[in-house]
């Protein structure tokens, strides 16, 4: 065989391994209904080991001692622009921000592509590990976290019949602690028509039902309509 085949081979490899890598994590963030999941990170742990691959192999046929060139800025222009992706999966939504550790794990991702890219194969399987494990274990789900909440975000529209909205959210908190969660965080909005919408953040338990507290919540008089 010839040996540009073998080295092709090699380079291919070291794609396919970044694609691997990355699908660990992705299926991870997958499973947990994130933005990014799975296809989303084999793209970027693929695409990622491929530049690093074209930067360092892929201009040997061009140089001489007449011509250099620094591979090391293929390698900082994929950093900075997966950091248009990862700002797209953070969301500010109602006093709370979510997706932080998604877009963390893309960037993270780049990074383990670009290891394994390089040749670095320890260091880009080691890496891979690392974040899967602070994804397991440490995050809001994880088993050292050792809560097993989880934030839900609620809107209700409520009658109110005076200027102190008290009745009604009192009942919106008695309906969420009824069904084991507990309000973190409420913003209300007055509309016209004598309504106001409230936007609240509960923390409740992973089998939270959901269906039981919006029947509990507009059995209320001042309750209109809830959003899960």
């Amino acid at each position: 065989m010839e040996e540009w085949v073998l080295v092709e081979l090699g380079y291919l490899g070291r794609i396919v391994l970044a694609g691997i890598c990355g699908g660990v994590i992705g299926y991870e963030r997958q499973s947990k209904r994130k933005i990014a999941g799975l296809r989303t990170h084999v793209i970027v742990a693929v695409s990622s080991a491929l530049m690093i691959i074209l930067s360092k192999y892929g201009f040997q046929d061009v140089l001489d001692e007449y011509v250099k060139l620094d591979p090391s800025r293929v390698a900082s222009g994929i950093v900075t622009a997966i950091g248009f992706l990862g700002s797209g999966m953070i969301f500010f939504r109602n006093n709370s921000v979510s997706g932080l550790t998604t877009s963390a794990g893309v960037w993270a991702t780049v990074g383990v592509g670009m290891a394994v890219g390089a040749g670095m194969y320890a260091v880009g399987v080691a890496t891979t590990i690392i974040v899967l494990l602070v994804e397991l274990f440490l995050g809001r789900k994880g088993v050292l976290s050792g809560k097993g909440k989880e934030l839900r975000d609620i809107v209700a529209e409520c009658k109110q019949e005076d200027e102190r909205p008290g009745r009604a959210l009192a009942d919106l908190r008695k309906a969420v602690e009824e069904c084991g969660g507990k309000i973190t965080r409420i913003t209300v909005k007055k509309k016209e028509d004598g309504i106001m919408k409230v936007y609240m953040q509960a923390e409740t338990e992973d089998n939270w039902d959901a269906a039981s507290f919006t029947a509990a919540a507009v059995s209320r008089t001042e309750i209109i309509k809830i959003t899960v």
